[in-house]
């Protein structure tokens, strides 16, 4: 037996990113996705917009009044918004709460397999986050780091551990993961990373972590050092980084070979020589998987995916 399963999201990227995620979960079985940008005039809209299975919503400033915001309020606010207002547009089946570079996995059966397992006392699942990163030549398929404790990151990354800081868990981005939330749930509003009840209770859910091999959360993140450069005043204004990772990045942003010595920090943070991918596999911090992306995305789309 299998259920429906629907994807929520709300983007802002360049038109691959979002053929990429889309194509992702379409692949995955996903009922439907509801997609909603940030910028109403997104260039993926008249793309994806005559899919069956995808809802684009263009979020203007009537959306945003709708929910009681303006355009200009914070964004963290914002998308908690417009995901519960996702959210309580589907009244069966399973809605998962993902940003455009977070692709799941689940290793056997399929994501609707997956959830037709949970118990139907289990209002949500939680699923721990793996982090891409850039491995040696000679690797094949993409590498993860996963969340590892404070010792083993310091084993792993030397003195560099010490940017990644205490909570993060030897990531870059989140460790908490990103949750699936049974439909029809009443008085429930979407955060980030989970869902509560109206005035602060918590769902029943079940914790799936990374390191047991039924289910990821890849995080692509920070892969691409254009990407990375280019979002980098946006992370460093929304507290995105840690407050090491901060310090270092505006230290060398005073530099005057800024742009060399950010792309060595970008190096180091992102991505895995073969010695520290021994050292990752040694610590069973890393997963590895046969997946790409891009050739998922030029199935799905074909000519209208611009790869590069």
């Amino acid at each position: 037996m299998t259920v429906p399963w629907h994807v929520g999201a709300i983007l802002n990227e360049p038109l691959p990113d979002t053929l990429r995620f889309a194509a992702w979960y379409l692949e995955a079985g996903a009922e439907g996705l509801t997609l909603l940008f940030d910028n109403p005039h997104d260039p993926a809209i008249p793309v994806l917009s005559t899919h069956p299975r995808i809802d684009c919503v263009a979020c203007t400033p009537e959306f945003w009044a709708d929910l009681g915001l303006m355009p200009e309020t914070r964004f963290t606010k914002r998308q908690n918004a417009a995901l519960t207002w996702a959210y309580r547009r589907q009244t069966e089946g399973w809605l998962l709460n993902v940003d455009a570079d977070e692709f799941m996995w689940v290793s056997d059966g399929g994501i609707a397999a997956f959830l037709a397992e949970q118990p139907t006392q289990v209002e949500a699942i939680r699923v721990e986050t793996a982090e891409i990163v850039a491995g040696p030549d000679g690797v094949a398929g993409q590498i993860y780091r996963l969340p590892m404790e404070r010792d083993a990151a310091r084993r792993v990354y030397g003195d560099s551990a010490a940017l990644f800081g205490p909570r993060r868990k030897g990531l870059i981005g989140h460790p908490q993961g990103k949750s699936f939330i049974r439909c029809g749930l009443k008085n429930v509003f979407l955060r980030q990373h989970w869902a509560q009840r109206q005035g602060g209770g918590e769902l029943a859910e079940t914790f799936v972590p990374v390191r047991g091999g039924a289910a990821a959360l890849l995080h692509h993140i920070g892969l691409d050092y254009e990407v990375w450069r280019a979002k980098l005043d946006w992370r460093l204004a929304s507290s995105g980084f840690t407050v090491p990772l901060t310090e270092r990045v505006r230290a060398l942003l005073e530099e005057p070979d800024a742009e060399t010595r950010l792309r060595a920090l970008h190096g180091d943070l992102h991505g895995v020589d073969a010695a520290r991918l021994d050292r990752l596999r040694a610590e069973g911090a890393c997963l590895e998987l046969p997946i790409d992306v891009d050739e998922v995305a030029a199935q799905i789309f074909g000519a209208r995916f611009p790869a590069g």
